[in-house]
């Protein structure tokens, strides 16, 4: 009889640990910042973590569309207030530091894309759009193979919202 009221808790106990472990992840979006005629684009890449989650390196990968080039990637505000390095090698980036600061929530890369004009008509600029899907249904800059990690050097779980910024053609 003991096993049958042990089970429920038990079971209870590990849908609220599955709960807690999945809170105990570290996001990253992209945001749109601005859009120019002559078909470039700024983005962020934002970082969105708990308090109790603070990441002291971060690495991903921007995976772009066919048409879409990278023209530049900077350090964000929250990577330079921690005193902590940004460093790409073509569209994979990596934030380091030789400090023990952790990095807040915000900015953590600026973006400069440039879209080709097949993305556009020739009578206006190209028009982008956020999509804050799990799935793609169109071509979209997406952030792939996401790792953080802590001051002591382990694993943090991050989740990106895989793709915001999206060239589409206008009419």
């Amino acid at each position: 009889m003991k096993l049958f009221t042990l089970q429920p808790a038990a079971m209870c106990l590990l849908l609220l640990a599955a709960r807690l472990d999945a809170s105990q992840t570290v996001g990253l979006t992209l945001s749109t910042l601005e859009t120019h005629v002559n078909h470039t684009m700024r983005i962020e890449l934002l970082l969105h973590r708990s308090s109790n989650l603070a990441p002291a390196g971060l690495q991903w990968v921007f995976r772009l569309p066919p048409g879409v080039k990278i023209m530049g990637i900077e350090a964000g505000a929250a990577v330079r207030e921690a005193g902590k390095s940004l460093v790409c090698n073509g569209a994979k980036c990596l934030v380091y530091g030789m400090n023990r600061t952790t990095i807040s929530n915000g900015p953590i890369a600026v973006l400069t894309v440039t879209v080709e004009r097949g993305f556009a008509s020739a009578k206006s600029s190209a028009r982008y759009e956020a999509h804050g899907r799990a799935r793609m249904t169109r071509e979209e800059i997406q952030i792939g193979d996401p790792v953080a990690v802590s001051l002591q050097g382990k694993s943090i779980p991050v989740v990106s919202d895989n793709g915001i910024a999206s060239p589409s053609k206008t009419h």
